[in-house]
């Protein structure tokens, strides 16, 4: 009791601040479980640094610009019906909207128009090519009628790519210029497998052309557009190792910005996920860790963990029957943190993280006890 007492009375007179002559090896502070839980003191097991870099660091997950898909009405009209909302997982070449425009009709007015125009113009361009086989005309007629044939085919040919921009597949040609007739509707199809991200229509609504209806994308891979200070760009490169903890998801950084944001003097690093993307969504805001390789054994742990005498860093070991001081040497990080190097510690060491005040306060009376 008498050496629990020891502590509170330190910090009472404020005599934690009492400096000794640190050393590379510290007799340990005996504490039981019961007086360490007394004094507030808790204890947290080392994480190698070489693990993670500035672990916790804010992420938006986005989708890859080469999966998303602006699906538009390719004519004028009104939207009579869709098929599919926001969330849903679509296959290519599912339909998704319906929509009535007189401009269809008027391209497959001229669609059928060319065809029959194209047809003569074949027909006269063989008959003359058989009567100037048979010297009946002139060369110059027979070249004029061929060339009127060219120019016929040209314009069907342009009638007919109008017509699949519009969505009208090659059955549908085909049928249009057997029957004659002019059906007033198209289906909007989609155009890969992937998910509804955003709907811009609504059933009833007069579009223009070109006007958006869906957004769609391939939810997998995934980006991850990471925050990181810029201080430490330097230590980073393409191909290292992302993990998004909260998901299970991991990948690779693929591109290191080289734009320095004015207000939090951070750069954007990008990453492609491979694996959890399940179970995140496009805008989503996430941890990430950025795992860089480190050629020494050195741990990140809170500026907090770790107490300053003479100018010298120490951390309290983590013992059967109490906490050892032990010499470290202590690099300043981002976000209050510090890179710990001893030879002492390992991955499997424990060290406190809280109560370091009443741990130092009694270390400080038992070494001013021994003093000479």
């Amino acid at each position: 009791m008498r050496r629990l007492l020891i502590p509170f009375f330190l910090i009472a007179c404020g005599l934690n601040a009492h400096a000794v002559e640190p050393a590379t090896n510290h007799s340990p502070i005996p504490l039981t479980a019961q007086q360490a839980s007394a004094l507030g003191v808790g204890t947290q097991a080392l994480i190698a640094a070489g693990a993670g870099l500035d672990d916790g660091r804010p992420a938006l997950v986005q989708v890859p610009n080469e999966q998303l898909r602006v699906i538009a009405a390719p004519l004028a009209g009104l939207i009579v019906q869709l098929n599919v909302a926001p969330g849903e997982n679509v296959k290519k070449g599912q339909p998704l909207a319906r929509l009535t425009s007189p401009s269809l009709l008027a391209a497959e007015r001229d669609y059928i128009q060319a065809g029959q125009q194209a047809q003569l113009a074949a027909q006269a361009a063989k008959r003359d090519e058989q009567l100037f086989n048979e010297g009946i005309i002139a060369e110059a007629r027979h070249q004029a009628s061929r060339s009127n044939h060219q120019q016929a085919a040209v314009v069907l040919a342009a009638r007919r790519q109008e017509l699949r921009l519009a969505g009208v597949s090659d059955s549908g040609l085909a049928n249009l210029q057997k029957n004659q007739s002019l059906p007033g509707e198209l289906t909007i199809l989609a155009p890969i497998d992937g998910v509804v991200l955003e709907q811009s229509a609504q059933i009833g609504q007069r579009i223009e052309a070109a006007s958006a209806l869906f957004k769609i994308g391939k939810l997998s891979p995934l980006w991850l557009d990471i925050q990181v200070p810029a201080t430490l760009a330097a230590q980073l490169h393409e191909g290292l190792i992302v993990l998004v903890p909260s998901v299970g998801g991991s990948g690779k950084v693929i591109n290191i910005g080289h734009q320095i944001s004015t207000a939090s003097q951070t750069i954007n690093v990008r990453a492609r996920l491979d694996t959890g993307t399940r179970k995140l969504v496009p805008g989503q805001m996430v941890e990430a860790i950025l795992s860089v390789p480190s050629n020494s054994m050195a741990f990140r742990v809170a500026l907090t963990s770790v107490v300053y005498v003479d100018g010298k860093a120490f951390v309290f070991i983590a013992e059967r029957d109490g906490f050892r001081p032990l010499a470290v040497k202590a690099t300043p990080q981002a976000d209050q943190r510090v890179l710990l190097e001893s030879p002492a510690l390992t991955p499997t060491t424990s060290i406190a993280v809280k109560g370091l005040a009443s741990l130092k306060s009694i270390w400080l009376a038992e070494k001013d006890k021994k003093a000479p």
